[in-house]
């Protein structure tokens, strides 16, 4: 399976009123499950282009802030119609370390 990257960044603000924020700026806001702790961050639309609109199953490589992680997708909500469609939330499951030094 292809492996693409995606770099993001933690959200301070996590209610409705900041993932329209980073939607009306061509972010996306995702979760990262797993772990001890969910990641709540967000990455530019454009980095998931290869990874979302495609019939192929891809691991993710997160660099979420230099913090390194490996990922599957697992949910994808969009908002709009067809041409119009813009990517509204990713549920990403953890599948291995996150911690910084140890292998994904």
């Amino acid at each position: 399976m292809k492996t693409i990257e995606i770099i993001g960044y933690r959200r301070a603000n996590l209610g409705k009123t900041g993932s329209q924020k980073l939607r009306d700026e061509g972010l996306v806001p995702c979760v990262l499950y797993g772990g001890e702790e969910q990641v709540h961050f967000y990455a530019p639309m454009i980095l998931f282009r290869e990874l979302v609109y495609t019939n192929e199953a891809h691991f993710v490589h997160l660099n979420i802030e230099g913090e390194e992680s490996q990922a599957i997708l697992q949910e994808v909500n969009l908002i709009g119609v067809e041409a119009r469609s813009r990517l509204l939330h990713l549920g990403d499951p953890h599948t291995g370390p996150r911690r910084r030094g140890l292998p994904g």
